[in-house]
């Protein structure tokens, strides 16, 4: 990220700054401190994403948040000396949920400087670009009859030649994941499931109702005993970066399998995607399969999907979803906005110039103050 950004600066036809968190020592007599509150909020999430991760005593977590709040003052101090002393006149940060992020954010809120978020595209081979924040957070409109009066300025691309972004299993479950067991046939009627990273933002701050994948797991069981349909087969994917394995939740139900094929696959003969908020619901979208959104999502639009909020409404939607036929008109039209209006073309893992005349174009208009569609530069 640190040298997508400094080729960001290299490029771009603007005056540019470059700024990492690493420790450096800055005069900062006379910034104001940050309030308690607002210490508070921006540790916040940095303590749940290592309560995840690690297991300890409560009076470590203590002391942890107590380095916290100090290392969110600091930052707090060094940059709003360097705000005041360069008077940027927009901000860009990754991700914005992290600790110094959220601090940087605080600031522009004060000395009110817009901020961009970037972040992985929504869909394959993007980048996001968004003044609000990312995935819930971000600036795209939430209302179906929006996607469906807008007019694509391109013909879509085939469903057979939608290829999605296959990915990596983290190294310390390469071995394990790639065990026989896991690449059985799939059932002739299945519903996906796919697991998502504990420790991820999009659980712990945009998932009210379920917080890991074993209350995910919880839900999914609730419905193969309660739902009507006895022939359907849950099949789970664990997220190919997430290092935990729940090798305690192997075999538990008959109805519930666990299987690391490729994803396009368990996607396309899936009868439905069942996900939190996962960008598999997104994919599933792209091959215009049937989603369901049990957490809080851009894509969770009636319609567009089947927002879920409790174990009985879950079940009351799979017993229904034989007669669910995708709206292939919403679908296209929402596809469509993502890709000509709202990401950046071309992944920033690999940007070539289309996307760096992109990114130009989006913080020009940022800082001309252009036409906006909400927050969102479009």
């Amino acid at each position: 990220m640190y040298r997508y950004f400094a080729m960001l600066c290299r490029e771009l036809p603007l005056q540019t700054r470059l700024l990492d968190f690493s420790p450096t020592f800055y005069y900062t007599r006379g910034a104001p401190a940050p309030s308690e509150c607002d210490v508070a909020l921006g540790i916040d999430f940095q303590l749940q994403r290592k309560r995840c991760k690690y297991r300890a005593p409560e009076w470590i977590w203590k002391i942890i948040g107590c380095y916290y709040s100090l290392q969110y003052r600091r930052f707090y101090r060094r940059f709003y000396y360097l705000i005041d002393r360069e008077q940027p006149k927009c901000i860009a940060l990754w991700n914005g949920h992290r600790l110094p992020e959220f601090a940087i954010k605080q600031l522009a809120r004060e000395f009110n400087i817009p901020v961009v978020h970037f972040e992985n595209g929504l869909l394959p081979n993007t980048t996001t670009f968004d003044l609000n924040g990312v995935n819930d957070r971000n600036s795209l409109p939430r209302c179906a009859s929006f996607y469906r009066a807008y007019k694509p300025a391109h013909a879509s691309t085939p469903i057979a030649e939608r290829e999605l972004v296959t990915r990596k299993f983290h190294r310390a479950k390469r071995a394990h994941a790639g065990q026989g067991e896991f690449f059985a046939p799939l059932p002739g009627k299945y519903i996906f499931v796919p697991f998502q990273v504990k420790f991820d933002s999009q659980i712990l701050l945009n998932s009210p109702r379920i917080k890991t994948m074993y209350e995910l797991y919880n839900w999914i069981e609730y419905v193969a005993e309660n739902s009507c349909d006895n022939s359907i087969i849950f099949v789970i994917k664990e997220h190919p970066s997430d290092p935990h394995k729940y090798t305690d939740l192997y075999n538990n139900h008959p109805r519930i399998r666990f299987s690391n094929r490729d994803t396009q696959e368990l996607i396309t003969k899936s009868q439905a995607v069942v996900t939190v908020n996962s960008s598999v619901g997104l994919e599933a979208l792209l091959l215009h399969r049937p989603v369901v959104v049990l957490g809080n999502a851009c894509f969770a639009i009636e319609d567009l999907s089947y927002p879920v909020t409790s174990k009985e409404a879950l079940v009351n939607m799979i017993d229904k979803l034989k007669g669910w036929q995708p709206d292939v008109t919403l679908i296209e039209g929402f596809l469509s906005y993502l890709k000509e209006q709202y990401c950046l073309p071309v992944s920033w893992r690999n940007p070539d110039q289309q996307h760096i005349d992109a990114v130009t174009e989006k913080f020009k208009t940022v800082l001309t103050g252009g036409t906006r569609n909400g927050s969102q530069i479009t």
